[in-house]
């Protein structure tokens, strides 16, 4: 429990000093044309969760193959992503080498079959996937903490319950906790913002984590389902923009989260709770029809068929007004 509360508190601590020595440090958030806010906010609050992370990694004895990576990629997107100082492709080539790294030494670790490493291409699309996609919905104030204090408590949750609680679900309560304490300085009106230091952290770790703590592909269907909003909102723009033609390498704002604020007019808040709710609904829906495949893709379908007549509507909305 005191693992628990020192990771809120560093949650809290890592948000606000980047927030008093903001002038000093000098990393700020300047708005532009895909921006959801006014002026300009400090970023790198996510450094906190970065300490939470590694100093629990380093009492709960996790192999190094996890944390390092996961360490090395949050630096490299503080320096060359809240910094400006790597281009996309120069980070994406970093992300793919870390991702690669985790997933070779932990098949390796568990003396996987030979096949199994042709699995390290597409599980590392995955894990590289995630941790964009994590970046590009950290648009708005609360969504990226909310989202990750409800995905990090699914996953310690659900490991709970397949006996594997210790030490992933131990790590993932940290996350949790420390994502809670962040929002301190992000929410109802952000003081912080997270950074790439924070927002590829999580989902890169949340990825990671997906893996270790799978047993079988429906543990894995499970668990992705834990991150639903962020997936869902992320995949449909990015064949919403294909359709209409546009470069999916140039920045926007046509996520569904950032219509319903800028062009709808909903706060920033109240966008952010109905986000965390959503996915909180949908990871009940997943783990309690976990024991059953075919229970668990009619809830996918069900769950697909419900969001995309949303988001249908939430497009055809904007284009009328």
């Amino acid at each position: 429990m005191s693992l628990f509360i020192l990771s809120f508190i560093m949650g809290i601590a890592g948000a606000g000093l980047i927030f008093i020595f903001r002038d000093k440090i000098g990393i700020y958030d300047i708005p532009n044309h895909r921006s959801s806010h006014q002026k300009a906010i400090p970023k790198g609050g996510g450094i906190g969760i970065l300490l939470a992370f590694v100093f629990s990694c380093l009492i709960l004895w996790i192999p190094f193959y996890f944390w390092i990576p996961s360490l090395f990629i949050s630096l490299i997107s503080l320096w060359g992503g809240d910094k400006h100082l790597l281009s996309p492709g120069q980070r994406l080539v970093f992300q793919f080498s870390c991702s690669l790294v985790f997933l070779i030494f932990y098949l390796f670790s568990i003396k996987a079959a030979f096949f199994s490493y042709f699995l390290c291409i597409p599980l590392s699309v995955f894990v590289v996937g995630t941790s964009n996609f994590y970046n590009f919905m950290d648009g708005i104030d609360g969504i990226a903490g909310i989202t990750g204090g409800i995905g990090f408590s699914l996953l310690a949750f659900y490991s709970t319950l397949n006996g594997n609680y210790e030490p992933y679900g131990i790590l993932s309560v940290v996350l949790a906790c420390a994502c809670f304490g962040f929002l301190c300085f992000n929410m109802p009106k952000a003081k912080v913002f997270l950074g790439d230091i924070g927002s590829i952290l999580l989902g890169f770790t949340f990825a990671c984590l997906i893996i270790l703590l799978s047993d079988n592909i429906r543990d894995f269907l499970v668990m992705i389902g834990f991150l639903s909003t962020f997936y869902f909102d992320e995949l449909f723009t990015m064949i919403i923009r294909i359709r209409s033609g546009d470069s999916l390498i140039v920045s926007h704002r046509k996520h569904i989260y950032q219509l319903l604020v800028n062009e709808l007019s909903f706060s920033h808040c109240k966008i952010a709770l109905t986000y965390g709710a959503i996915q909180l609904m949908v990871g009940i829906t997943l783990i309690s029809a976990s024991s059953d495949l075919l229970y668990l893709l009619l809830s996918y379908g069900v769950y697909s068929i419900i969001l995309i007549g949303a988001a249908i509507k939430i497009h055809k909305k904007v284009v009328v007004q």
